[in-house]
């Protein structure tokens, strides 16, 4: 009762605190207070933290898919590079590729096309109990330094700190080339707070109505100062509150609810063990989570969980190489270590949420559940470096499907239902502002019309908005073309469509010549957007027109798009 009342003092309402779970660790630098939580929660879901004003944190980390991302139907081409070979990667849609801010630029393998991820994103949801995070536990409970002092600022139980603004920076997440974690703050501290989202919970609505981020921050931590280890902090507090641990197994081992027949049956398979070498282990063993002791402990008990079989008290620290794939595709956790051992071993997820979860995997090479315990069942698939624990486990079909079942009783209502904890604003992506392409250009020399690339919203204020121009020749002069009116059907001028009106606002801007990487000729050009509130709404068309001397015209239009100042 006293933890949960500690929890309820924090945040805001008792909706919102665990109820079985004994609360995260926190550092004793960065405790929880409710408005820290806040902030943390409006920058988890601000999309300008991002480079293209496209992504947040809560872009691939979607509640009511348990924290983890739904659009595993982009592909990464894995390790060959190459679209449509075995070793592809299902994972989490990213950014075109940037040199900086205001620059687009092609990256090896996507070209001028939005990048994926080399890895699914995995869930935050109950990510406060691990000490150590993503695929390969690269980052842990090490200390935290200030990310432009080095100095140390936490010295225990900081991998959510440390965490925090990776994302932020990766050039294929949230970043462009280059991008440093001042960069980040300086964007965060200009921004108009969620400016891009809509439909804010009361809570998050109510604390950053009217206010700009460093008044925000003021109220957090004393100071206006929008700094990269204040923008960690915040977050990982806000990800300290996200605890999922009223599931219907959760309500069952508690006690105070019940289980089908067939569910306790995959309940009862899940845990069975065995003896001997050669001897696959319990489901439970790699996955500590899902017992009784998650309620004493915590869900971080699965860290320290040993090996089964012939083996002596060996802990794995909750990584191992399973058999999903060669460990030539993707080394996991010997990239961060260098040992040998540890290829092909990837973190065990926590299984609160599961069931909502796919697809499963760090590639997203399974799609439902019933192929994950049929994966199980027969021992893998790639053996070598494989766990020794992995072996086949002779499960007929009833038991199959009893393990599904009992799976789909560790989801949280509140998780697939967005409640508090887990309620968010509604994402600009998810509402349509970002530019339009309609239209198609003149085929060119390159076999191909010109395709225009416009990412995010132009918002006021931003220093250099950013558009692109792909299938096009090297070394060519390419023109902006901009207009306050358009044409949807197109006209034809010069035997090339043109989509702009002609209006007296007319305007033609040299955007220089074609430049070429990773072997793509590709255009960039970037303008800013003053800081003007009369602009929000303003509506502005583009087009490109090339030269083309190789075509029988000379040059060459685009297709065209569509901005809209936000």
């Amino acid at each position: 009762m006293s933890r949960l009342l500690l929890s309820c003092s924090l945040l805001a309402s008792s909706a919102v605190a665990q109820t079985f779970f004994p609360p995260p660790p926190v550092p004793a630098g960065n405790l929880v207070t409710q408005d820290k939580a806040l902030l943390g929660m409006a920058l988890f879901w601000e999309e300008q933290a991002s480079s293209s004003n496209t992504m947040a944190c809560g872009t691939c980390h979607v509640f009511s898919h348990g924290g983890a991302d739904p659009r595993g139907t982009a592909v990464n081409p894995g390790a060959d590079g190459v679209f449509g070979t075995p070793d592809d990667v299902r994972a989490s849609p990213g950014m075109q590729g940037r040199t900086s801010a205001s620059r687009l630029a092609p990256v090896a393998a996507f070209g001028m096309n939005r990048q994926v991820t080399p890895r699914k994103a995995p869930t935050m949801i109950n990510a406060a109990y691990s000490t150590a995070l993503f695929y390969d536990g690269r980052v842990a409970d090490q200390v935290f330094r200030d990310p432009v002092t080095n100095q140390v600022l936490l010295s225990s139980s900081a991998a959510l700190e440390n965490l925090s603004l990776q994302p932020m920076l990766n050039p294929v997440e949230m970043g462009h080339q280059g991008r440093t974690a001042s960069d980040v703050a300086y964007k965060i501290r200009d921004a108009r707070p969620l400016a891009l989202a809509a439909n804010l919970p009361a809570r998050l609505q109510a604390f950053v109505q009217g206010q700009s981020y460093p008044q925000l921050f003021s109220r957090v931590f004393g100071t206006p100062d929008v700094t990269p280890s204040r923008i960690a902090f915040a977050i990982a507090t806000y990800i300290r509150t996200l605890v999922a641990d009223q599931s219907p197994f959760d309500r069952f081992i508690a006690g105070v609810g019940q289980l089908t027949v067939t569910e306790q049956q995959g309940m009862s398979v899940f845990g069975r063990t065995s003896t001997g070498p050669a001897s696959p282990a319990p489901c439970s063993q790699c996955h500590g989570d899902i017992t009784a002791q998650s309620h004493q402990f915590g869900p971080r008990f699965e860290n320290v969980t040993p090996y089964s079989g012939g083996m002596t008290n060996t802990t794995h620290n909750n990584f191992h190489n399973t058999g999903v794939r060669p460990i030539s595709e993707d080394h996991g956790r010997a990239a961060i270590t260098t040992l040998a051992s540890d290829e092909g071993r990837f973190k065990v997820p926590m299984l609160r949420n599961v069931g909502i979860r796919g697809p499963f995997f760090h590639n997203g090479s399974k799609a439902t559940l019933a192929d994950v315990v049929s994966f199980y069942n027969r021992g893998g698939d790639y053996h070598v470096n494989q766990a020794t624990e992995i072996q086949p486990r002779n499960l007929n079909a009833g038991e199959e499907a009893a393990v599904v079942a009992f799976l789909g009783t560790l989801t949280d209502p509140r998780v697939q239902g967005e409640q508090a904890p887990f309620d968010r604003p509604m994402l600009g992506s998810e509402r349509n502002i970002s530019p339009t392409v309609f239209g198609t250009g003149l085929t060119n020399s390159t076999g191909f019309p010109a395709r225009s690339i416009v990412e995010g919203p132009p918002v006021v204020g931003t220093n250099g908005y950013a558009v692109g121009l792909a299938n096009v020749p090297a070394s060519v002069p390419v023109f902006l073309l901009w207009d306050v009116a358009a044409l949807p059907t197109g006209t034809t001028m010069f035997g090339m469509p043109i989509y702009l009106a002609m209006s007296p606002a007319f305007q033609a801007v040299s955007a220089g010549m074609t430049a070429t990487a990773q072997g793509t000729a590709y255009a960039s050009a970037s303008f800013g957007i003053p800081n003007q509130v009369s602009l929000r709404g303003f509506t502005l068309h583009g087009q490109w027109l090339l030269g083309d001397p190789q075509s029988s015209l000379g040059f060459a239009s685009s297709d065209a798009f569509t901005l809209v100042v936000q």
